[in-house]
Order: C-alpha cells, then structure tokens, then sequence
C-alpha cells in the first residue's frame, strides 16, 4: 500500500487502528519512519491555526521510510 488514512491501512493489514498507531509512533521514535508534511484541510483560510494549530492535534501527518528503514526491509528481516 502506497498510502492511506489510518483506517484504510489498518483495515488492510487487519489490526486495531491504536495498535497501528502505536507501531507507527514505535517506527517513527526509533528512527525507522519520519514524518514528512503536516497538512490541513483549511490552509488557504484563517480557520487552520484554530483547527490545526499546534494544540489542536487534528493535522494530517505524512509518513515515509529513512534510510534506517529502507535498510531494514532491504535485508528481508520482515
């Protein structure tokens, strides 16, 4: 899977949607996935610094491999 929201991807890999966020802050804390863009639906209007202001917690977070990561799943250790 390329991408997806949280549901999507938890619905395919059958798991627990925390569970999935838990392995997803686990990967990101030890330097397996970073996180690469922050976005929200309201940029282009006034609303976004309420609804995604850094205590709101609702912005959309873009995740990709590092390096770390990449070397991981190239060893075919999964």
């Amino acid at each position: 899977m390329k991408g997806g929201t949280i549901d999507a991807l938890a619905r395919e890999l059958d798991m627990n949607k925390s569970t999935l966020q838990a392995m997803i802050e686990f990967l990101e804390n030890t330097g397996y996935l970073e996180i690469t863009g922050l976005y929200c639906s309201f940029q282009d209007s006034n609303l976004c610094v309420k609804c995604c202001g850094p205590e709101s917690g609702s912005q959309t977070k873009m995740y990709a491999l590092t390096l770390k990561g990449e070397q991981f799943i190239s060893q075919g250790t999964l």
